[in-house]
């Protein structure tokens, strides 16, 4: 089930998640709407997530949608000395494109998205701002199965330049269909994923998360039915 966006509900796994791999620290996550991209002070680093899987409804027509394209931006910041972090977040919005009024929508998530979207921040703090290398296993490889492409034009984040839509596979964490399995990226030997070379124009909605915790096993949602 989706439900609007909670940042009591995002601090408090948040806060669980890091807890488990950094008790001795200290951090906070609040939201900032107005968090530039390219506005990082001294010691701040940049960890954005661009294919997260949310839904929208528009609050003038009712129109609902759902796009695996939601951007969230995130800054972090730790003071070592005072061992307490910072996290800024920026969730990016998309408008209707079934009426005219043009009101940018906040999405909705599920709880599974959300989760994901966090295992990723921590993942990117440890590498950030502890110097560590994660191997990568909550990366999420989503297979578009979509009516047609990204609406560009009714999204937030591309009308800034920000988010840059890989063809056909869409993947978060390091390069495009690579993982890496162990604890040093220089000792193992990268895994090719396949590549999905499926029509854009011609694929069909109802998509599927494939969570490398459990190799055998996917996660299919076939509620996304307007995917944008």
């Amino acid at each position: 089930m989706c439900t609007k966006l909670n940042m009591d509900a995002w601090r408090k796994m948040f806060y669980e998640k890091i807890e488990e791999v950094k008790p001795q620290d200290s951090w906070d996550l609040k939201m900032h709407q107005n968090l530039e991209y390219n506005d990082l002070g001294p010691g701040w680093k940049r960890s954005l997530q661009e294919h997260v899987c949310a839904s929208f409804q528009c609050s003038w027509c009712q129109h609902f949608w759902s796009s695996v394209q939601v951007v969230i931006l995130f800054h972090v910041y730790l003071d070592q000395r005072r061992r307490t972090g910072w996290v800024k977040m920026r969730v990016y919005r998309q408008e209707c494109y079934e009426c005219s009024e043009g009101k940018l929508e906040e999405p909705n998530f599920k709880e599974e998205s959300v989760q994901r979207v966090l295992e990723n921040l921590v993942i990117s703090i440890r590498e950030k701002c502890y110097g560590e290398y994660v191997a990568q296993l909550s990366e999420v490889t989503v297979i578009e199965q979509h009516y047609g492409p990204h609406r560009s034009d009714h999204c937030e984040a591309c009308w800034l330049g920000i988010h840059q839509r890989p063809k056909h596979t869409m993947y978060h964490g390091r390069p495009k269909d690579t993982v890496y399995h162990g604890t040093s990226k220089d000792t193992m030997p990268p895994v090719q994923l396949p590549s999905h070379n499926l029509p854009q124009d011609t694929i069909s909605c109802g998509f599927e998360f494939l969570n490398l915790y459990h190799p055998g096993e996917m996660f299919v949602d076939p509620a996304f039915k307007n995917l944008q």
